[in-house]
């Protein structure tokens, strides 16, 4: 496979507009390469990144790539869109700490992405040299990216793939964020398998499952606390899916004890929880629990100068002592018996309080899971009634929605996958009636998301602002008789 991808790679000394290859960066992936190059209009390297999916097309000659039957081209265009879609994205962000879009391009019957070249090194060469990194080396690669994830969350956008490799340490010792792994997600949806576009011990479980588009701030923060987690143990934390039964990992807490303060392992255990709901929602709510006041590495000493008078006292004291401890040593060997059975009361209550505040807890959560189903059974009355009163999957009768319950100056937005943070397909005017109902419904986070279609635009709303249109339903029975 590796030997194809290299056969598939341009040639060095290729002319592509106003660069020239000259060589391949790393080991080329499945789903591109990525290229040095140099800009020969202002004399400077760049890293040129071509979309090269090499299960479903190839090169053919010695520049055009073709796609590899008819049956991969949507899955092809699809990817295609993605990619440029995620360069305009990048391109728009100036931070020292995310990879610099200049420019992007089609040409070769593909897409290249022009970016600035970095020198120095990946994290994982990093980690190769120094196994483990000590806690301030840790916080000086991390913090930066942290304040560099920040910004790509609020623009509404995900890596989706930061792993050691994505990282890269420049020779100034300051750290940068490479390879968006979203558009690369996107065609896993649309047509590969999902253990080919995930990292295993990086990528979070919702990653793991292509029909789940739960993914958020979250999913990056898992991968970033497994980055850590390999920083401070020397090596990555067991893939998500080996630790759904009976968890291997050891955590961060014990591993880094009196190396590390104890809120920053903390805060690398919250990230790598299983369940999104239970990791940290922001970046904001990560630092906040990271950098609070904790345990340090070691307590500070107080100094003072001791009076004259301190020498006189210690003698005083220690005289007092060696009497006090001659009439405790009476009373100890009777209230031992007694303080034993002291003991032992006092561990057997707090035994019981522990079992009943798990109990409280399992109960309240209990009772929240029943609320979310209530409110899910609800939501899903308005859509498919039937399934409710049945038992059964959803009909295939088709069902018309009018939009509700949008402001007079806004819009209906239609994602392309269920959430608020997917990418935006289209907007539907607040008054659009006869949207159709194609079958899908996701829930997330208490909120149902069905997929719909209004004339030539489909994607994912959420169902608060829909209504039955009995009116186009209607309509619809009487042109199919």
């Amino acid at each position: 496979m590796e030997e194809q991808q290299h056969r598939n790679a341009l040639p060095s000394g290729f002319e592509l507009q106003e660069y020239q290859i000259e060589a391949v960066l790393g080991r080329p992936g499945g789903f591109g390469v990525t290229y040095l190059a140099t800009d020969t209009h202002l004399c400077q390297s760049v890293a040129i990144k071509e979309y090269l999916p090499i299960d479903f097309a190839v090169r053919e000659g010695r520049s055009t790539v073709y796609v590899r039957s008819a049956s991969y081209d949507d899955s092809f265009q699809w990817g295609l869109n993605c990619f440029i879609e995620e360069a305009r994205v990048l391109a728009k962000f100036n931070h020292p700490n995310i990879v610099r879009v200049l420019r992007f391009f089609e040409a070769n019957g593909t897409a290249y992405m022009v970016m600035e070249y970095q020198q120095g090194q990946s994290l994982t060469d990093y980690l190769k040299k120094m196994r483990v990194l000590t806690e301030n080396e840790l916080l000086q690669i991390v913090q930066p990216l942290l304040e560099g994830l920040k910004e790509i969350h609020n623009a509404g956008f995900l890596h989706r793939d930061i792993k050691p490799n994505n990282i890269y340490i420049r020779d100034d010792n300051n750290p940068v964020l490479l390879d968006f792994g979203s558009a690369r997600y996107a065609v896993g949806q649309k047509s590969r398998s999902v253990t080919s576009i995930v990292t295993p011990g990086y990528a979070p479980l919702e990653q793991y499952d292509n029909e789940i588009s739960d993914q958020g701030p979250w999913t990056d923060i898992y991968a970033l606390g497994a980055v850590m987690y390999c920083a401070i143990n020397g090596e990555a934390p067991p893939a998500a899916t080996r630790r759904v039964m009976k968890d291997p990992m050891q955590p961060a807490v014990k591993i880094g004890e009196g190396k590390y303060k104890k809120s920053l392992l903390q805060a690398v255990d919250w990230a790598l929880q299983l369940s999104e709901e239970d990791r940290p929602q922001t970046v904001d709510q990560w630092q906040e629990k990271m950098f609070s006041a904790g345990s340090s590495l070691k307590a500070p000493t107080a100094e003072f100068s001791q009076p004259r008078w301190w020498s006189f006292f210690i003698v005083v004291s220690i005289v007092a002592l060696i009497l006090l401890s001659s009439m405790v040593g009476v009373l100890w060997y009777e209230k031992q018996t007694h303080n034993s059975e002291i003991q032992k009361e006092q561990a057997t209550r707090q035994i019981a309080e522990k079992h009943l505040e798990i109990e409280r807890r399992h109960r309240k959560h209990a009772e929240e899971q029943l609320r979310e189903l209530r409110a899910l059974m609800e939501e899903i009355k308005r859509f498919e009634p039937q399934s409710i009163e049945t038992f059964s999957f959803f009909d295939e009768n088709k069902k018309y929605y009018e939009v509700t319950n949008v402001p007079i100056s806004d819009v209906l937005n239609v994602r392309e996958f269920p959430g608020h943070l997917n990418k935006l397909v289209k907007e539907i005017p607040r008054t659009a009636k006869c949207l159709k109902y194609l079958g899908g419904l996701r829930n997330i986070k208490s909120q149902v998301w069905v997929k719909i279609q209004y004339q030539e635009i489909q994607g994912w709303v959420n169902s608060t602002f829909l209504i039955r249109s009995k009116e186009c339903e209607a309509q619809q029975n009487v042109e199919e008789n």
